[in-house]
């Protein structure tokens, strides 16, 4: 198994991996077939060395940007709250977006086959979070129509996680692209109709850029692109299908409002770094209640640290190291706090290094000495809304410290599934 870093995870450079692989190995053209996320390795690959792709596959994916058509945010929910679930818990938890409902009522057998095989090694809670990042941040849209080689796109018509639209606009922009959508697929298509992905995916190969006709059996069909107001409608699509709280809650408006002000700003999706805001004296939760769900929407996992009555409040010293421990332990990863000036002293003192990477202050007039914590300062108020776009910066430039010992569920890593060395 290849390693787990906490760093490199952009499709570019993924797909650069493939380059280096295939010329360690002395291959010089392929038959490259790409499925969800690796269906974004795929046109980034093909973007970057055309000469090397012979035909190209790509199979329930997206071309990413304002043109795709994100998933619903009842089904990002069930994909992204999985912290502190085990293996387990986390692959039954996303049957119910991944395969399409039939196919789990007539083969339940093989779906707890195929469970049995994907948790022996799982993928670390960090190296996923990155992974999401990386796609969701994707945009190959734009390269789509320098596509030269043979493409067929390949999709179930009940594919929840990345509905099939996406496909049929994929198809739609690479010159000569075939599509084939499978009746009553999920997302695994591939485990649900592997006869018939098969027979698709060899035929085609065959063929190349002949006619085949098992992609004709599937009722090929090229949907062109929709109009300038479906593609923002889809872009929009995107941002209220991240922020998990907002729909629960219901502050649509603020979901409203931070689409307004991140459509074409540098801000890009988090990766789900842990964060503990800290309210000021005689502050509480509430006020940091829109801070909190706007991070959250970023992609990253804020907590708040309760109510803060006075910098001698022994109770607001442990609300805070609570938070912090909680958290901390959940995820698996180093916190960063954020505080306004007013908590700075009581906040830097309860930042342990080996469970706090970084402190970010706001309105600080006068920066104290840190003593090696790493601490940053942005001048703005408090909460700090005219921080929006460069409180999203600075987190982005803040690299992921796994804690050493803590596995990914919260457990002792020597007692996780998780262990050193392991995972997918």
């Amino acid at each position: 198994m290849s390693d787990k870093p906490v760093h490199g995870y952009a499709i570019a450079n993924l797909a650069r991996d493939i380059h280096g692989l295939l010329d360690e190995l002395a291959i010089s053209r392929i038959h490259l077939l790409g499925y969800s996320m690796g269906g974004a390795i795929a046109q980034e690959f093909v973007r970057q060395f055309p000469e090397r792709v012979q035909s190209l596959m790509l199979c329930a994916t997206m071309c990413g940007g304002t043109r795709a058509t994100y998933a619903k945010p009842s089904v990002t929910r069930v994909m992204r709250e999985i912290d502190g679930l085990s293996p387990e818990q986390i692959a039954r938890r996303i049957w119910k977006v991944t395969y399409a409902p039939a196919y789990l009522e007539r083969h339940e057998a093989l779906a707890e086959d195929q469970t049995r095989r994907e948790i022996a090694s799982p993928t670390p809670l960090h190296s996923a979070d990155l992974q999401f990042q990386a796609f969701a941040e994707f945009d190959g849209s734009k390269a789509l129509a320098q596509i030269a080689c043979p493409t067929l796109v390949l999709t179930g018509d009940l594919d929840e996680l990345i509905p099939p639209q996406n496909s049929a606009m994929t198809a739609s922009l690479i010159p000569g692209a075939r599509l084939a959508i499978i009746p009553g697929g999920g997302h695994r298509v591939l485990w649900e109709s592997t006869d018939e992905c098969i027979d698709l995916i060899s035929g085609f190969i065959r063929s190349e850029s002949h006619e085949s006709t098992a992609v004709r059996d599937a009722q090929v069909n090229h949907v062109r692109a929709s109009s300038a107001t479906s593609a923002f409608a889809s872009w929009m699509e995107l941002f209220t299908s991240l922020p998990l709280t907002l729909t629960r809650t219901g502050f649509d408006s603020l979901a409203v409002f931070r689409q307004s002000i991140m459509v074409g700003s540098a801000s890009r999706f988090g990766d789900g770094k842990p964060l503990v805001l800290v309210p000021p004296p005689l502050g509480s939760n509430i006020s940091l209640l829109p801070l909190s769900m706007w991070l959250k929407a970023l992609g990253y996992r804020p907590v708040t640290a309760g109510h803060f009555f006075s910098m001698e409040d022994c109770s607001s010293d442990r609300s805070l190291a609570r938070a912090i421990r909680d958290i901390t332990q959940t995820v698996g990863r180093k916190a960063i706090l954020i505080a306004h000036s007013s908590s700075m002293t009581q906040v830097l003192a309860a930042a342990d290094r080996e469970l706090v990477s970084d402190v970010i202050v706001f309105d600080a007039r006068n920066p104290p000495i840190t003593d090696g914590l790493r601490v940053h300062f942005l001048q703005s108020g408090w909460p700090p809304l005219n921080g929006l776009v460069e409180l999203p910066r600075l987190l982005r430039s803040i690299g992921i410290e796994l804690i050493e010992g803590i596995g990914w569920t919260g457990t002792p890593r020597s007692n996780a599934l998780l262990a050193e060395g392991e995972g997918s």
